[in-house]
């Protein structure tokens, strides 16, 4: 009985890293999903609008985070919030990333789309 209540207690135990993936592949299918609602309702330019938006966001929230705080005195402190700063900024870079790359699929598509119908205009 002793080892069950541990065990029990082994499988209680969910990192906060677990939890923070969780949540950013979480976040990334509603992104993906909502890129293609976007792309069926606007076309390829809701994609930019979208992937300019998600870039944005996340670099506003990243500079504000890199401003937070003062900086401490030992080096051991400020190595520490250094460590956390940067595990804090990781999923912020990841999914500005990822609207950088939205936008510039979106801005692909649209030129393709202008392209193909000048070319059957002049046929």
């Amino acid at each position: 009985m002793h080892i069950a209540g541990n065990r029990s207690l082994c499988l209680m135990k969910i990192s906060a890293h677990r939890v923070g993936n969780a949540v950013a592949w979480g976040v990334f299918a509603l992104l993906f999903a909502l890129a293609i609602v976007m792309a069926d309702v606007l076309g390829f330019l809701g994609l930019v609008i979208l992937g300019g938006a998600t870039a944005m966001i996340c670099t506003r929230a990243a500079l504000a985070e890199s401003r937070s705080g003062g900086t401490p005195h030992r080096p051991e402190d400020r190595a520490a919030l250094f460590a956390e700063r940067e595990a804090n900024l990781a999923p912020l870079r990841f999914f500005g990333r990822c609207g950088l790359a939205l936008a510039a699929i979106g801005a692909a598509g649209f030129a393709w789309q202008y392209w193909t119908a000048l070319a059957s205009n002049a046929h």
